[in-house]
This record gives structure tokens, C-alpha cells and sequence, in this order.
């Protein structure tokens, strides 16, 4: 009889370990499963449109909650790019984002803005080096 019990606990946390990992192997909000050439190009774009965006507004002075969301959309666009070719480069670009928004928030916006000069930067090149390849 313990032995059954120990089977039975065993099947009963398996089962919850399993139904708690089912919703994280799920592909993540925003991601594009098997993505296409055309889906790549058009989020590169859209990714390089947000960016150009958001340095826009810190060099006009805009509110910084207005910034901050459009930081926040940038990456969210960026993270949309599913290409292997240019994966690396975009997470460097990327890198550059999150060190943007890290000194805008502490009102380092000299800072900010040299650093989102050079994500624009590297989402162009990231755009170049796609369609190069």
C-alpha cells in the first residue's frame, strides 16, 4: 500500500510540474513563430521607425513618461526581428536600448541620447546586414 502512495504522489507531481511548464514553452506575446523574409524586412523597419522615434522625442524634450513608453516600445518592436542572420546584432542594439532608457530614467539624458544615436545606428547596419545577406 505505500508503494501505491508514492506512485500515486509522484503521478500527481508530475502532472503540476508539467501543466506549470505548458504555458512557458508557449511562443511569447508579440514573437512571430516561422516568421517570413517579408515579416523580417517590415520589422526591421518598424523597428528602426520606433527608434528614430524615441531619440526624436528626447532631443525635443518631451515629458518622460512619454520617453520612457516609447523606449519601452522600441525594444518590444526590436524583439519582433526572428532572424538567425541578424539576431546578434539586433540583441547588441538592443543592449544599447536598455542602457538608453537605464541613464534616461537616473536624468542622464546627454547620456541617453548618445546611447540611442547608437542603437539607431546598429538597427540601420542590423537592416543592411539583413538584406546583404
Amino acid at each position: 500500500m505505500g508503494s501505491l502512495k508514492k506512485v500515486a504522489l509522484a503521478f500527481v507531481v508530475s502532472s503540476a510540474m508539467l501543466a506549470a511548464a505548458v504555458p512557458t514553452t508557449a511562443v511569447a506575446a508579440g514573437k512571430v513563430a516561422n516568421q517570413t523574409q517579408e515579416g523580417v524586412a517590415q520589422a526591421l523597419l518598424d523597428t528602426i521607425s520606433a527608434a528614430e522615434e524615441t531619440l526624436a522625442a528626447m532631443k525635443s524634450g518631451a515629458e518622460k513618461d512619454d520617453v520612457m513608453a516609447l523606449l519601452k516600445k522600441t525594444k518590444q518592436t526590436a524583439k519582433t526581428i526572428e532572424s538567425a542572420v541578424v539576431l546578434a546584432d539586433r540583441d547588441r542594439a538592443l543592449a544599447k536600448v536598455k542602457k538608453s532608457r537605464s541613464a534616461y530614467k537616473k536624468d542622464q539624458h546627454a547620456k541617453a541620447e548618445q546611447l540611442m544615436e547608437d542603437a539607431v545606428e546598429r538597427f540601420i547596419k542590423v537592416n543592411a546586414k539583413y538584406h546583404a545577406f
